[in-house]
């Protein structure tokens, strides 16, 4: 009988601990005691009928025992509520209370008011899904532009210049995800190349162009799902550490002192998924210079 393996199992498998949730229990076995001693047989009669796919006539049950089954019922939903780690539906503790639905179900009794304690479990188990963080892996590839200073120093007076940074950095992300936020970590490989010229062109008539440029770009990134398909905004913490050779002007004694190789920054990001694939934007200031880095780029989700 479903009810016997109900009261076995529900000390096996429902973790009871203090309090309210022992109270409940406590409950439960004074209204089975109540079921054994007055309503044995009708209980037996309906596990046999629905055991055999028999049609049941609720008239012939009495208002009690379909009152103590409804008890029951709301009492495990109480206990199930009480569970603070999602499990599927096939676990035992739900299964016996899908039995005790279909019981009551079956006797006609109080059917909205059944289902409704169904939805809250249903919505429950939901939300404790929904909260649990999972990983993913993407692969990607950025377009990426950015900025740097450098320095030309002639005879003594120091002229500021500006490298404009064009390339690719194809990489690839780990996040942790839940339904509303993701917590990421990210590397790409930076290949550009760079023009250079004085920031200050009637001061300095100075130019330098495809200027190859070789780094790693690593960042720390923070989103909140803005949408069903789990479009993307964030705040993002990159680094980039990038190694870009200037050239001296020939024949002139100047020399060039090139900007920081080590490049902290903070910015925003978005992230537009397609099915498995994405796009992706970011735009990130430099924390020492007044520069941005901004990247557009498309990836694959797995």
């Amino acid at each position: 009988m479903k009810i016997l393996l109900f009261t076995l199992l529900m000390f096996i498998v429902i973790p009871v601990s203090r309090g309210e949730s022992t109270d409940y229990v406590k409950e439960i076995l004074e209204t089975k005691k109540i079921i054994d001693s007055k309503h044995s047989a009708e209980s037996r009669k309906l596990q046999k009928l629905i055991k055999n796919a028999e049609t049941v006539d609720p008239d012939d049950f009495s208002q009690e025992f379909k009152k103590l089954n409804f008890k029951i019922y709301g009492l495990v939903a109480k206990i199930l509520q009480k569970i603070d780690s999602p499990v599927p539906e096939t676990n035992k503790n739900r299964q016996i209370f899908l039995s005790l639905r279909e019981n009551l179900s079956q006797l006609e009794y109080k059917e909205s008011n059944v289902e409704k304690v169904y939805d809250l479990i249903q919505n429950h188990f939901k939300n404790l899904e929904e909260k649990i963080f999972k990983g993913h892996w993407r692969l990607f590839i950025d377009y990426v532009s950015w900025q740097n200073k450098a320095v030309l120093t002639d005879s003594g007076s120091e002229y500021d210049l500006i490298i404009t940074n064009k390339g690719i950095c194809p990489g690839i992300n780990y996040a942790r995800e839940n339904k509303n936020f993701s917590f990421s970590v990210d590397a790409c490989f930076m290949l550009a190349s760079g023009e250079v010229k004085a920031l200050d062109p009637t001061a300095l008539t100075y130019s330098q162009s495809n200027v190859h440029a070789v780094g790693l770009k690593g960042s720390l990134g923070i989103g909140h799902f803005v949408s069903s398909t789990k479009s993307e905004i964030g705040l993002k913490i990159p680094v980039i550490f990038v190694s870009q050779l200037l050239q001296d002007p020939p024949n002139s004694g100047a020399t060039i002192s090139e900007g920081s190789e080590f490049i902290p920054m903070a910015g925003i990001y978005s992230r537009w998924p397609l099915g498995k694939f994405f796009v992706q934007t970011e735009f990130s200031k430099f924390l020492s210079q007044d520069h941005i880095l901004w990247a557009l780029g498309a990836g694959y989700g797995f």
